[in-house]
């Protein structure tokens, strides 16, 4: 995130407009898109004067780009803590996947906004997905100096792989209209399935 784009409020009444202006953007470039929403819109649904806005973004790209940003930590953190006392990668996985389909279903803004960044800005859309790989990378790597995932193969070419699951399966939950503990559970463990086991006899 460009420090210059953005500013973060100061006081405590100034952190709720902020907040206000974040969660109307995110609803609006959820619904409409990035393109289709103007700054104007975003400044009347958030109900705060149009100087109001660009004391903190100085146009509509460093908001977006500050949400994206916002999405990653906030989803890096999400798996992180999941996996906080995982003693194996296969546990590891299970559980950063069970977390990530959570995310998805009780925020599924994310998905739009996150994949809509490769048409707003390729550059922003592939930061977004090669810091993910980066840090997936740097920790199959100690799997598989643990011996727990095979060395026979390119890890930056697996971590997509993953995320790849992890994305579309996330779509799998997404479309659902009820989602239960129990569903989760039962996805999480035919993926693993597959991953433990292979796809082909």
């Amino acid at each position: 995130m460009n420090q210059q784009n953005f500013r973060l409020p100061k006081r405590r009444d100034g952190q709720k407009t902020f907040d206000k202006i974040i969660d109307t953007a995110k609803k609006l470039f959820s619904k409409k898109g990035y393109l289709a929403t103007s700054i104007n819109e975003i400044i009347e649904k958030s109900g705060v004067a149009t100087g109001t806005f660009y004391i903190y973004f100085d146009d509509k790209f460093a908001l977006y780009s500050y949400i994206l940003a916002k999405y990653r930590k906030l989803i890096r953190k999400t798996l992180s803590e999941a996996i906080r006392d995982a003693e194996t990668r296969y546990e590891k996985e299970r559980l950063g996947l069970r977390a990530f389909l959570k995310f998805a279903w009780e925020d599924p803004l994310a998905y739009r906004i996150i994949w809509e960044s490769m048409f707003v800005d390729k550059s922003l859309f592939k930061e977004y997905y090669e810091t993910f790989s980066h840090d997936y990378v740097r920790q199959l790597n100690h799997a598989v100096e643990q011996r727990e995932v095979r060395d026979d193969v390119d890890l930056e070419t697996l971590s997509y792989i993953l995320m790849g699951v992890s994305n579309f399966v996330g779509l799998q939950v997404l479309f659902r209209d009820t989602l239960t503990d129990k569903d989760l559970d039962d996805i999480c463990d035919e993926v693993m399935k597959i991953l433990d086991h292979g796809m082909f006899k």
